[in-house]
């Protein structure tokens, strides 16, 4: 969880195809009658340097809050790096229930040749 961005580097890869899956899962905001409820995270995700989601709402995705998402992507590497990048998309909350992080959040990243 980070505030604005969060980049993840897979390095010494084979160059090549590859799958990344994205797990996905909002286990801060929850959908009860407590403040903590009204909290929103939007965010994107680019992976290799391409935007593959856009204004990305996990609970909106799941359809509820601690549900997981799984996201999957062909992408190619080269020079044996893999950059998976994570930013605030400017939308969402930023101080409701309070002062904090609600830049993106990721649970675990799956890479398979």
């Amino acid at each position: 969880m980070a505030a604005i961005s969060l980049t993840y580097y897979g390095l010494c890869l084979m160059n090549g195809n590859h799958t990344v899956k994205l797990h996905f899962a909002e286990i801060v905001f929850t959908q009860d009658n407590s403040f903590i409820s009204l909290g929103k995270r939007i965010f994107n995700v680019y992976v290799q340097g391409e935007l593959k989601l856009r204004d990305f709402d996990i609970v909106k995705e799941a359809g509820g809050t601690g549900i997981a998402v799984i996201k999957s992507f062909a992408v190619n590497v080269k020079n044996n790096t893999l950059k998976i990048q994570l930013y605030w998309a400017g939308k969402g909350t930023t101080a409701i229930p309070d002062r904090g992080s609600y830049g993106p959040i990721i649970s675990a990243i799956d890479v398979t040749s």
